[in-house]
């Protein structure tokens, strides 16, 4: 099984110092969670190319002003976007759960993916949980979802294709935040329901397993309690 934690928030033109920055920051919340949270790296961008430790500030920004360089038409937006992962080795950036973490201030979007979180922690739920709540403590954010990656039988799914219940809304899946207050009676079947700041972070099952029908049932309940609530944005207004 593999996750994508994805959190929207507000839209922000930073410098390139600032968007280090804002990174650092970030870092330092996800640190909290899990000791391997705490160093990061740049990818390598090609063969010859070495992992760069995020703690090179100097290199970092230069790295990002190569980005800026290669694509002068989103210049104006603001700093681009930065893919880090937690892991200076091939070898252990595996055994690390093969992580994935792309920061975009310029479009309000961050994603952490995890390639296999039950090999690479005792307790998966509470660790991407971990990280939800962090990462939904920045201002400005106002949306968070994670998809699950599952092969069942012959079949590799995506709980946002092939088991979410909206074609047309955003999908909360496993667990997420919405920027409301929320009482339990207004989402009854959420396995957990903790308010964050004006919002509520929601734990739609335990384990979203996507070959299991019960899992799938009390996650797409959740989500129709959201719609209900108008929660879940639309996507594709031409369904309505």
């Amino acid at each position: 099984m593999g996750i994508t934690l994805v959190v929207k928030s507000r839209p922000e033109r930073l410098s390139l110092p600032e968007a280090y920055a804002a990174a650092a920051v970030l870092i330092g919340r996800l640190a909290q969670v899990h000791p391997d949270f705490r160093e990061w790296w740049s990818n390598p961008r090609g063969p010859k190319d070495a992992f760069l430790p995020f703690g090179d500030r100097k290199g970092i920004i230069a790295r990002m002003e190569e980005d800026e360089a290669e694509f002068p038409e989103l210049k104006e937006k603001g700093a681009p976007g930065l893919l880090l992962t937690n892991a200076g080795d091939e070898k252990t950036w595996k055994k690390r759960g093969r992580i994935g973490w792309t920061i975009n201030p310029s479009f309000g979007d961050m994603r952490l993916s995890i390639g296999n979180p039950e090999q690479a922690f005792e307790r998966p739920t509470e660790i991407i949980w971990g990280i939800l709540k962090e990462l939904s403590k920045v201002p400005g954010v106002w949306f968070a979802q994670t998809n699950v990656k599952q092969r069942v039988g012959n079949d590799l799914l995506l709980y946002s294709i092939d088991r979410a219940p909206f074609p047309h809304r955003e999908f909360l899946g496993w667990m997420g935040y919405v920027n409301s207050p929320l009482a339990a009676e207004q989402v009854p079947d959420a396995a957990r329901l903790e308010r964050q700041g004006n919002g509520t972070l929601i734990l739609a099952t335990e384990v979203l397993d996507l070959g299991n029908p019960a899992a799938i049932k009390q996650a797409n309940q959740v989500e129709m309690s959201l719609a209900d609530l108008d929660l879940l944005p639309i996507t594709d207004p031409s369904f309505l």
